[in-house]
């Protein structure tokens, strides 16, 4: 369906992308990577980066570099997409899911210590920042030192997003980038896997490049993988990236806007900004409680909104939840499940206008009052 408010789109800027590669012109393809690549340093403050072909992809390294392996156990946030979590099985590793506390609807601290008191060792934790909110990660990095537990940000929605005056995916062992199609800054397709640990870094390039050892002919001595980030593709994140503090602050207005228009709907609540972080606002998301007039049927309101040419989506359904995961170990709060089933996703991209924003609350009010 073609949508007159797209949840979270990036128009191609074809006068941007070109202005890049015609200073590229001549030069080795893979240094469009590399600038790239540095780029993202200068940004986040991380002192190693390697681009590759998609979030799922770094985090699928940033397990394999943590030596995850078969039988292992890492434990993960429940509360996520599903490819926070398949990378665990592709090593063949277990893993634990963590529900949520609701303050940042991110991996519960209390939960994560217990399951790693019931199930050591546990290999490695991968901490979800979802939709750009940081976790707890005082607490969370306090657990890593004491059970000596390596940590991975999954912050493949938090480009730009601080915690404590620091990027996502600088403050553990690893960090993981999405620049997918909807992300705050896309590259039509790729990831990024951050550390400051140099051996960590070179065995990630290393094995992102097909494990090809640096010889005068083909040789490898070990499995490697087809996931380095493309030129094009880095082509497109060396256009974009200038544009992040101008989309971070594009996202904040957004999200004001909406709490203005729908100040006025008592069933409907926001996230509570956390005085120690600062989140992307990468989407617009919201609780609707049923009461009154109001009855929040997610699919329904879903359909409804998209039969007025306005795309939403719910929350994340948990991972326990999932068939493919209905078998692992989960410690339950409940969280995840109540987000579910009371979230919504609201349109969020850079070009909505207040008119825009004030048509789709409008819409959103009404079909909750149907």
């Amino acid at each position: 369906m073609s949508y007159r408010f797209p949840l979270s789109y990036t128009p191609i800027d074809e006068q941007a992308i070109g202005t890049v590669l015609r200073r590229y012109a001549g030069v080795q393809h893979a240094e469009l990577i590399t600038d790239f690549e540095k780029e993202i340093s200068r940004i986040t403050g991380v002192r190693y980066v390697a681009a590759v072909n998609s979030g799922t992809a770094a985090i699928h390294l940033a397990l394999k570099a943590l030596n995850v392996s078969s039988g292992d156990k890492v434990a993960t946030s429940t509360f996520t997409y599903v490819a926070s979590v398949n990378p665990i099985l592709y090593q063949g590793a277990i893993p634990i899911l963590i529900d949520s506390e609701s303050d940042t609807w991110n991996m519960d601290p209390e939960l994560l210590e217990t399951a790693l008191k019931e199930n050591e060792p546990v290999k490695a934790i991968v901490v979800v920042h979802g939709y750009g909110v940081p976790a707890k990660m005082d607490d969370i990095l306090t657990l890593s030192r004491k059970y000596n537990v390596p940590v991975i940000e999954d912050a493949a929605e938090a480009l730009g997003s601080t915690y404590r005056e620091k990027h996502l995916g600088t403050l553990a062992d690893i960090g993981v980038l999405s620049f997918n199609n909807n992300k705050i800054i896309t590259t039509y397709g790729g990831g990024a896997v951050l550390t400051n640990d140099e051996a960590i870094h070179k065995r990630v390039v290393h094995w992102a490049s097909q494990s090809r050892e640096n010889k005068p002919y083909y040789e490898h001595l070990e499995l490697g993988y087809n996931y380095r980030m493309s030129p094009l593709n880095a082509a497109c994140g060396v256009a974009y990236l200038n544009k992040l503090p101008a989309l971070l602050q594009g996202k904040r207005e957004i999200l004001n806007r909406y709490r203005n228009e729908l100040a006025k709907c008592q069933e409907i609540t926001f996230p509570i900004d956390s005085s120690s972080a600062s989140p992307n606002h990468w989407l617009t998301t919201i609780l609707v409680d049923s009461r009154g007039k109001t009855v929040f049927d997610g699919d329904s309101i879903v359909k409804q909104l998209a039969n007025g040419g306005i795309e939403t989506r719910r929350l994340w359904n948990p991972m326990h939840v999932q068939p493919l995961y209905t078998n692992a170990q989960f410690y339950s709060s409940g969280t995840s499940e109540n987000l579910f089933k009371k979230g919504l996703c609201l349109p969020s991209g850079k070009e909505l206008s207040s008119d825009d924003i004030s048509i789709i609350s409008t819409a959103l009010i009404d079909a909750l009052r149907v």
